[in-house]
């Protein structure tokens, strides 16, 4: 008499696969997505370093940051944009204070609307933002 050869897996063990499947995703994405909004939110923090770096050449050309403009309004650059970058307050002739404001993916962050002080100062929501 042959014996019967098996083939496939059976239902407990698929059931098993699929519960394994289902708790490793419940974990993996996320901290897939909050990985996802710490990079968005470095890279605004970038851009508004660089953007204090153009003030300071600006300043040290004109006197003032009086009638500065950014050069760009978005970060990322490129893409779609999750923080929209300007000035808090209008620049005064000694100071100046840029923000990056959320938009897109990033409106429901908890850090907010990130700031950047011509003294240097930098404020959000946390202080685990910046």
């Amino acid at each position: 008499m042959k014996s019967a050869v098996r083939r496939g897996f059976t239902l407990p063990e698929m059931l098993t696969t699929v519960a394994l499947i289902g708790i490793l995703l419940a974990i993996a994405v996320p901290t897939y997505q909050d990985y996802i909004r710490r990079a968005h939110r470095v890279d605004a923090q970038k851009s508004l370093v660089e953007l204090a770096q153009y003030l300071e050449r600006y300043h040290t050309s004109h006197g003032s940051y009086v009638g500065a403009a950014l050069p760009y309004q978005h970060s990322p650059r490129n893409g779609p944009a999750r923080y929209r970058l300007g000035f808090a307050d209008e620049p005064e002739s000694a100071s100046f204070t840029l923000m990056a404001e959320p938009q897109g993916s990033m409106a429901g962050d908890d850090c907010g609307t990130l700031t950047l002080a011509s003294s240097g100062l930098r404020g959000a929501a946390s202080e685990r933002c910046w």
